[in-house]
């Protein structure tokens, strides 16, 4: 109980402004809440189970560097491509659910998790879980821990940018997620190359 609890804590506060918990944010207002629920959902659980089965080799196994190139420069390219089309706004509000286009479940969910997949390799929540999982050795309660943790961050996530599509034009929460993924972009190949 000790480790799941710790996990939980430790992991849910590191991920509170993570970049991974922006992008939910982002990718709420560009898909509907349930599909980017459901995609970072399946990533969270995907990466904490490869992070807690692979442990403190992980870092070794997986070349981290390029895949935070290749990450950066595809939010980069992904917010301007929706900075481009930011201004065929059809001038409503409700954004998030009503105002972005309906997409198959799958392909939606499938962006989503691809997308957090990416952004989350060798974050520190990813780090943290791997290190909880070393120290504790008890692999299915940090396993839980950290995708309760991250889950609970990004549930948030999902609500406010539901929230703030429901109250916004789409352009502006179009011009506002543009940025913001530029910004991570930019960010992530900062952070790969420092």
């Amino acid at each position: 109980m000790t480790a799941l609890l710790t996990t939980f804590l430790l992991v849910g506060i590191a991920e509170m402004a993570d970049k991974t918990q922006l992008l939910t944010l982002c990718l709420t207002c560009r898909y509907p809440a349930r599909k980017v629920l459901l995609g970072v959902t399946l990533a969270i659980a995907a990466l904490n189970l490869a992070a807690v089965l692979v442990g403190g080799l992980a870092g070794e196994l997986l070349p981290v560097r390029p895949i935070k190139i290749a990450a950066g420069l595809l939010f980069v390219a992904f917010g301007l491509w929706t900075l481009r089309g930011a201004g065929n706004d059809p001038g409503g509000a409700g954004a998030c659910e009503t105002g972005a286009p309906e997409r198959s479940n799958r392909s939606a969910v499938l962006a989503v998790a691809a997308a957090f997949l990416v952004a989350e390799v060798g974050d520190k929540t990813q780090l943290a879980t791997l290190s909880l999982a070393a120290r504790f050795g008890s692999f299915v309660a940090v396993w839980l821990g950290a995708s309760l943790g991250m889950l609970l961050a990004n549930a948030l996530a999902v609500g406010c940018g539901s929230l703030l599509g429901n109250r916004l034009r789409t352009s502006t929460l179009a011009k506002i997620s543009a940025l913001l993924f530029i910004a991570f972009g930019l960010w992530t190949l900062a952070d790969a190359f420092l």
